[in-house]
């Protein structure tokens, strides 16, 4: 999940309970709305987790090859630094 996606979430979390208190007016039952409001803000919180573990997993895998391919090349570097270094021993 992108950032903008996350912030759009988070936007709605925020305008979740003006929404209920709007809806509440329309009710008679208030204790009723109020048990629903904070069933729904526990289920919006935690499937925001959810895309969260997502969007981190997602992240990490295509992160994962470049981190191969970096230590990749130091490896390759470091044998080009020692080689001259042992080039250099032998003819001495």
């Amino acid at each position: 999940m992108t950032y903008e996606g996350r912030m759009r979430l988070l936007a709605l979390l925020a305008l979740f309970p003006l929404l209920l208190l709007l809806l509440a007016g329309c009710e008679g039952e208030p204790e009723n709305i109020q048990a629903r409001s904070e069933a729904q803000q526990r289920a919006l919180e935690q499937r925001y987790r959810e895309i969260e573990a997502e969007a981190e997993n997602d992240v990490a895998a295509q992160v994962a090859p470049i981190d191969n391919e970096a230590n990749a090349l130091l490896e390759r570097l470091e044998a080009n630094a020692a080689a001259p270094d042992a080039a250099a021993a032998n003819a001495q």
